[in-house]
């Protein structure tokens, strides 16, 4: 969240950890502090103290991760108690970065931590001999999967196996990956795998996706009206009856409860409830992703949507189909050239999903980027300021609400 007049913001972010059924685990934070959006800072001890103050003191870290475990970098210099950590231990993983050195003040500082309570994850770990005593205290061990050889990642996987803690695959990039990954034993997964269609496993798809896809197809035709987005809703029941059911939650803030498609669409709007209808087929589509993948999409649609108003060339509607969109071609394990070939998307929305061109495209690749914790690129757009954060953690707020209303539906 940027309180900081002028040209410095501050940049939280957080990424999915997920466990061996896919859902989420906990989330790890991210964190950046800079005055021109560079990576670099000098004072790694002055960011974590930001980190902390804007997660636990500013924000509140059950606005940033509900109730699940908070993963947080932190220096050595917070390891041996130089500096204090006002937090409760229940719902905190801090991460020891493989690049302090475990000396003997660093190891006893592990301890005290664990001994009050902490639990604590080993970042990047290497098995060598002076890292062997922090086994005994770990509860997680995270490991780099894109930098080891897959027999030296099974041998290490092994050896690992005989204490008594999680194994954490980080940077797991591909579906290949995370099935590797599953296959030796690893209890938990970090990275973008699943912004990626598993095309290797495709098969033609069921007549309940079949049948979904082209639903999607005609509500998201540009030229449909709102006659046509009733009739098209009342012909699917269940469609139906989850979309008032959805309208009527809190989310939507309505003062009163919305009984037909025809209201819903006359107090929404044409816009609002075909993309909520869409929303509700895409989440009835049984597969076996990650549910947290809906979530990310709507993140992105909601924020893409908030950001849309620093370009008066954007629609808002349209960047918020863009984002939820962004994810399709994972959600249904199909390029998404094949997707759009069957959808009457608009032609700037079509550019931005393919090649991340136009106005659309730019707006969707920054919102990418804050997501990844890859802040570098993201610049000023027509000379406005633009508050990331604050639209990336309302996006978060509001996609988790609606993400839980979405299962109620």
């Amino acid at each position: 969240m940027e309180h900081d007049s002028g040209s410095k913001g501050t940049f939280v972010g957080r990424q999915p950890i997920y466990n061996r059924a896919l859902d989420v685990y906990a989330y790890e934070l991210l964190y950046r502090h800079s005055s021109d959006n560079r990576a670099a800072f000098a004072d790694g001890d002055l960011a974590t103290s930001q980190l902390i103050i804007n997660t636990f003191m500013e924000i509140g870290l059950e606005n940033i991760v509900g109730s699940k475990p908070a993963f947080i970098n932190i220096t050595g210099d917070f390891f041996t108690g130089h500096y204090p950590l006002p937090m409760s231990h229940e719902q905190v993983v801090f991460e020891l970065l493989e690049t302090i050195v475990p000396d003997a003040g660093v190891i006893a500082g592990v301890r005290k931590l664990v001994d009050q309570g902490y639990r604590i994850a080993l970042d990047d770990y290497l098995l060598q001999h002076d890292t062997l005593p922090l086994l005994e205290l770990a509860s997680f061990v995270k490991l780099d999967v894109l930098a080891m050889e897959h027999d030296e990642l099974a041998r290490t996987v092994e050896r690992l196996r005989r204490h008594d803690l999680q194994l954490v695959a980080e940077k797991v990039e591909t579906p290949a990956h995370y099935a590797m990954c599953r296959d030796m034993g690893f209890d938990l997964f970090q990275g973008y795998f699943f912004s990626y269609p598993d095309i290797i496993q495709t098969r033609t798809a069921t007549a309940n996706r079949s049948v979904v896809l082209s639903l999607i197809a005609q509500l998201q035709n540009p030229e449909i009206e709102l006659r046509q987005v009733e009739q098209l809703i009342a012909q699917d029941a269940i469609l139906s009856f989850r979309l008032l059911r959805y309208i009527n939650c809190a989310t939507f803030g309505l003062r009163r409860e919305v009984d037909s498609i025809r209201q819903a669409l006359m107090l929404l709007g044409l816009g609002t409830v075909r993309n909520w209808a869409t929303l509700l087929l895409l989440s009835q589509i049984d597969h076996h992703k990650p549910r947290e993948m809906m979530t990310i999409a709507l993140i992105r649609a909601r924020m893409c949507e908030l950001l849309s108003v620093t370009n008066p060339a954007i629609d808002s509607d349209q960047a918020f189909t863009t984002g939820l969109f962004s994810l399709l071609d994972a959600m249904l394990d199909q390029t998404m050239v094949s997707l759009l070939d069957q959808m009457p998307l608009s032609l700037p929305i079509k550019l931005a999903l393919l090649n991340r061109e136009g106005a659309l495209g730019l707006l969707l690749a920054d919102v990418i980027r804050y997501e990844r914790g890859d802040w570098d690129g993201l610049v000023l757009r027509d000379k406005v300021a633009i508050d990331y954060n604050s639209a990336y953690l309302a996006a978060v707020s509001w996609a988790d609400n609606s993400s839980k209303a979405l299962r109620a539906a």
